[in-house]
């Protein structure tokens, strides 16, 4: 084991001088993995000059440095790398409102303080350091070997964001496909089919015709039109979309089961040319592939179609897309639905917003020509007809409410002895309270994320809970 000793100086080391800064195992708090054996992983960020440490438990012989970092990687949400051939290309971290990212081909590594290999090759044992950083804050020796000074921090363990439930939860938030909030539906679609696997070469899906997701959705598994892996549908309207209050459009697929949910990226249109996906988010585990038995936790799922069972539509909220300079979000004509592959192979995945790898039953290459996403229909929730407060009730500005996006509470300026009610997006009364002063704390821990509206007196605000 190296000597595990921090060193800092002011200046650059010299080529016969540079050293390595590390950290006890002692101090490290986030293990990812099972095993008797115990190895560390290091990232330096030289902007800011930041770095982080992460545990890593294994049995296996001789790992290589790729299984290591993308055992961690599935494991833990907030880190994602991209390959370019055999070498990274980038490494992300994100938390929150905070992101670390080294500049694409801007990476170096080394291995106990020592040069290191190509990822796929070089191997590491029990109580080995695997170190990489960016290039432009590293040091290098006569040997080429890079190091780094910054002081490195053990990374606190990822908690896991959770959203609304299955089908008859508290706060579930899928629309049933007979709701009368429903407008109106998808008239038009294009479908481009995907493969059966998306490892086996011209097999395609041919289940269902692209006039089975035209018009209402169904109780029915069977009247659906399958993508297959990577297969796409753009479907349009009579009547554009409309931002409007609450959730305005959503998507329908044929689950069988709450847990055995096939996913889909979502992205809509205003001139049928420039597409915006919304921002997709799974928290599923990437370290053991899902497969047919299914096993989806609808929890760790938001903005990913497929989310509920058959009969209940994922629904999307245009009001995430604002400020698109190509995107009229009062005006969105198509909406294109992506198939989520499924795989955990990085060679296939498909990534949500953070880069990570989205996990869903794979593979799901029936005989009967089913596969991937099985697109039921698309409903419209605004824009077909006024089912909304007027734009002369509806004023943002004449509500204060921050922050805005929260996490777990919001503070409301009222008026004394006014009454203070929070609503979902399907007009449900949560939570309803009487004003004691001018501002109003309301308690939104126990909400699911999501879209919700405020209302004191005849004013009505919406805000969004990440």
């Amino acid at each position: 084991m190296i000597a595990l000793t921090l060193s800092f100086q002011l200046q650059a080391q010299s080529k016969d001088d540079a050293v390595d800064a590390t950290i006890s195992p002692d101090d490290v708090i986030y293990w990812i993995g099972k095993g008797e054996n115990e190895a560390i992983m290091i990232i330096n960020w030289c902007d800011p000059d930041t770095a982080l440490a992460w545990g890593y438990r294994f049995s296996a012989a001789n790992p290589t440095v790729e299984t290591m970092l993308s055992d961690i990687v599935a494991i833990d949400h907030r880190l994602s790398y991209t390959m370019s051939g055999s070498f990274i290309s980038d490494i992300i971290f994100t938390d929150g409102n905070t992101t670390f990212s080294i500049a694409p081909d801007w990476i170096v590594y080394n291995h106990n303080g020592e040069y290191a290999d190509i990822i796929s090759d070089e191997t590491f044992s029990n109580g080995d350091y695997i170190k990489f950083g960016g290039y432009t804050c590293a040091n290098f020796d006569e040997y080429y070997t890079s190091t780094w000074e910054t002081e490195i921090v053990p990374v606190t363990p990822f908690v896991t964001e959770t959203f609304d439930g299955i089908v008859g939860t508290p706060g579930c938030q899928g629309i049933y496909c007979k709701d009368p909030a429903i407008l109106g539906w998808a008239t038009d679609c294009k479908v481009t089919r995907g493969l059966s696997d998306i490892t086996i070469p011209d097999v395609f899906v041919y289940y269902g015709d692209e006039a089975d997701a035209v018009g209402a959705a169904t109780e029915s598994t069977a009247d659906v039109v399958s993508l297959g892996d990577s297969g796409v549908a753009i479907l349009t309207f009579d009547i554009p979309i409309q931002n409007g209050d609450g959730y305005d459009f959503a998507v329908f697929e044929n689950g069988v089961t709450d847990n055995f949910l096939e996913l889909a990226f979502v992205e809509v249109s205003s001139d049928g040319e420039h597409y915006f996906r919304f921002p997709a988010i799974s928290n599923t585990p990437a370290d053991s592939q899902l497969t047919n038995s299914g096993g989806v936790d609808p929890t760790l799922l938001y903005n990913l179609a497929g989310k509920y069972r058959v009969g209940w539509g994922t629904p999307f909220d245009l009001e995430e897309l604002a400020g698109n300079d190509l995107l009229d979000i009062n005006n969105v004509t198509h909406v294109k639905i992506i198939d989520v592959i499924g795989t955990i192979d990085p060679a296939y995945a498909s990534r949500d917003r953070f880069g990570h790898i989205v996990n869903d039953p794979y593979p799901t290459n029936f005989d009967s020509g089913v596969g991937g996403f099985d697109l039921d229909g698309v409903c419209v929730l605004n824009g077909w007809k006024p089912n909304k407060i007027s734009n002369n009730e509806y004023n943002q500005t004449h509500l204060s409410i921050y922050p805005n996006p929260c996490h777990e509470y919001i503070m409301v300026e009222t008026l004394e002895n006014e009454l203070v009610t929070l609503y979902d997006a399907q007009g449900r009364v949560l939570i309803s309270q009487i004003a004691t002063s001018a501002q109003t704390e309301l308690n939104l821990q126990s909400v699911p994320a999501g879209i919700y509206f405020v209302q004191c007196g005849t004013r009505t605000a919406k805000v969004l809970k990440h």
